[in-house]
C-alpha cells in the first residue's frame, strides 16, 4: 500500500498555475470549463417576451403605489387569505399576462410568466408590508 499515492494529480495543471504567477486555487483553467455556445436570437426573443411582462409589472406596482384604498384593501385579503379577491383585484389593474401570487404576513410576490408555452424569461416583483 505504501508505494500507491494517496491521491492522483494532474501535474501540468499545477505546473501551467505556478507559471502563471498565481495559486492554483484562484485560477479557473479555461480548458477545464468551455462556456456553452450562446444564442443571440433566444436573448431577443425573451427580451421582447419580458417587456410585456415588465408593462404588466408596471400597471400593477403603479396601482400599488397611486391608490392607498386600493394597496390596504390588497393587504387585506391577502392577509385573510382571500386568494380569490386578492387575484381579482390584480386582474382589474388591466394586465394581460395574469401572474402566479404568493403571499404571507410580510408581503406579496408577483411571478409574471409569458402567456406562450415558452418559458424564456420571468419577472418577479416582491413587495413588503411589515418589518417583522
Amino acid at each position: 500500500m505504501a508505494d500507491i499515492p494517496y491521491f492522483f494529480f494532474d501535474q501540468d495543471f499545477f505546473q501551467r498555475n505556478r507559471d502563471w504567477g498565481m495559486p492554483y486555487r484562484n485560477q479557473v483553467d479555461p480548458l477545464l470549463r468551455p462556456f456553452s455556445a450562446g444564442n443571440p436570437d433566444l436573448l431577443i426573443q425573451s427580451a421582447k417576451s419580458s417587456q410585456s411582462l415588465m408593462d404588466d409589472a408596471k400597471k400593477v406596482v403603479d396601482m400599488i403605489a397611486s391608490s392607498k384604498p386600493f394597496s390596504t384593501r390588497l393587504m387585506s385579503a391577502a392577509q385573510e387569505s382571500k386568494t380569490a379577491a386578492v387575484t381579482d383585484m390584480i386582474k382589474k389593474t388591466g394586465i394581460k399576462n395574469e401572474p402566479d401570487i404568493k403571499y404571507n404576513p410580510d408581503g406579496i410576490r408577483f411571478d409574471f410568466y409569458p402567456k406562450k408555452g415558452e418559458i424564456n424569461c420571468h419577472v418577479i416583483i416582491s413587495l413588503k408590508w411589515s418589518n417583522l
